[in-house]
């Protein structure tokens, strides 16, 4: 088994990268509104427009002017529409609106920024200082175990040193 060790490592890392569960967050068309108007998701979602009356589009942009990221009717035919958030809109704030009502039915998904694992203090780098409470959780289970095997180890070791980033 010890010689599997340095094979697994990164691979385990690169399962660590990968975004748990994805959630779905459905919005509302409602009358002349998005309900909610603002969701805040994480890369990997699913948000899910879903029309309840009239003709509406989901179409990605602002002032009435579309960048191109998403566009999708909302009427009898098609009365949803799914988005899965790429990792390109990570930290940022993606606003949309509804082409024939675009100058009040407007609403923004706020993108959290990708989580580094790693990075157990969450200050937006893996360095000493994750090193360090890395080391404080040897062999005990918790936020240390990066690779969610029960015990914090040299496999967890390997996943915070393939992430070091100053």
């Amino acid at each position: 088994m010890n010689r599997l060790a340095p094979c697994l490592a990164p691979c385990l890392a690169l399962f660590a990268a990968c975004p748990a569960f994805a959630a779905e967050i459905v919005i509302q068309q409602v009358g002349l509104s998005f309900s909610p108007s603002s969701v805040t998701v994480n890369v990997g979602d699913t948000v899910r427009w879903v029309r309840t009356s009239g003709s509406h589009t989901v179409t990605s942009g602002s002032n009435c002017t579309s960048n191109g990221l998403f566009s999708a009717p909302l009427n009898s035919t098609f009365t949803s529409f799914a988005w899965v958030v790429p990792e390109s809109t990570a930290g940022t704030t993606v606003r949309y609106f509804c082409s024939p009502h675009c100058s009040s039915m407007t609403g923004t998904i706020v993108v959290r920024p990708l989580a580094i694992p790693g990075d157990l203090n969450g200050d937006g780098a893996v360095n000493g200082a994750d090193l360090g409470i890395l080391l404080s959780g040897w062999a005990q289970p918790g936020p240390t175990d990066l690779n969610n095997d029960g015990t914090t180890d040299g496999l967890d070791l390997g996943i915070l040193l393939s992430r070091w980033t100053s």
